[in-house]
């Protein structure tokens, strides 16, 4: 009997690793970081900006599994349609700048320390630039046209995610950063003009080919941001109390069968 018993406790301790794989591993997630999205059409409110692709608005599935790294979910909130054929284009070097767009609709939390503002438009400025963000603050436009026809019509992927990064606060010169950004290409802050962009969910770091890679050093910093919130963690019990939880239970079965 001890000899059976002592399989079937084995046999429970690998049933559990086998339902719950990746657990132990697994990065918990234990901040939000919430995007206001506010999509630029026409004066008549045609021609808007994409959302990005159907089912997958904003690139969020990809956005959050870039910043799954940190620890940290991006959760993505439509606010508005915004009727302007002005803003719809941004040109840093006239009227119609990002901050001038973000102090004409959202003056309250318009380079904002705990909040951000996703503004999605059709050009920026001359369509040289995927997006735009504030560095430290929360800010961002995407040029929707330019992302959303980049490789074949698949997307920039990542680009609203490396957008964010800047709000966040990175990178600065101490981390590394040359103008805001990573030197190394895989990194998800990495310049534009080098960045290896991924070209599905499974390119993204800590999969396949390991692109937009996140250091532990640019983690902790944009773990420290206002913008973010905390989150409670679920109680969810480790595979090792699993474990002794139904060793428990079969130490308690096995000696009321001996009474029986």
């Amino acid at each position: 009997m001890p000899n059976k018993f002592l399989r079937l406790i084995s046999a429970s301790v690998l049933a559990c690793a086998v339902l719950l794989p990746g657990v132990a591993t697994a990065i918990p997630v234990t901040q939000t970081l919430t995007v206001q999205v506010y999509q630029l059409c026409d004066d008549a409110g045609q021609n808007c900006s994409s959302t990005g692709p159907s089912g997958n608005s904003y690139f969020a599935t990809e956005t959050n599994k870039i910043w799954a790294q940190a620890g940290i979910s991006v959760l993505f909130n439509f606010v508005q349609q915004i009727n302007s054929t002005f803003f719809s284009t941004i040109n840093d070097l006239a009227g119609n700048s990002l901050f001038n767009l973000g102090q004409t609709y959202t003056p309250g939390s318009n380079l904002s320390s705990t909040v951000v503002n996703l503004f999605l438009v059709h050009s920026i400025n001359g369509g040289t630039a995927y997006g735009e963000g504030w560095i430290g603050v929360g800010g961002l436009a995407i040029d929707m046209d330019l992302v959303s026809a980049f490789n074949g019509g698949i997307g920039r992927i990542d680009t609203i995610a490396h957008e964010l990064g800047h709000n966040l606060g990175l990178v600065p010169n101490s981390l590394g950063g040359s103008n805001a950004h990573s030197t190394v290409p895989n990194y998800l802050m990495a310049g534009g003009n080098i960045r290896l962009v991924p070209g599905s969910l499974n390119d993204i770091a800590p999969d396949g080919l390991g692109y937009d890679f996140l250091p532990a050093d640019q983690i902790a910093l944009a773990q420290r941001s206002s913008l973010l919130q905390d989150v409670a963690l679920n109680n969810v019990p480790e595979p090792s109390s699993l474990a002794l939880l139904a060793a428990g239970l079969l130490v308690l079965a096995w000696r009321r069968r001996s009474r029986a």
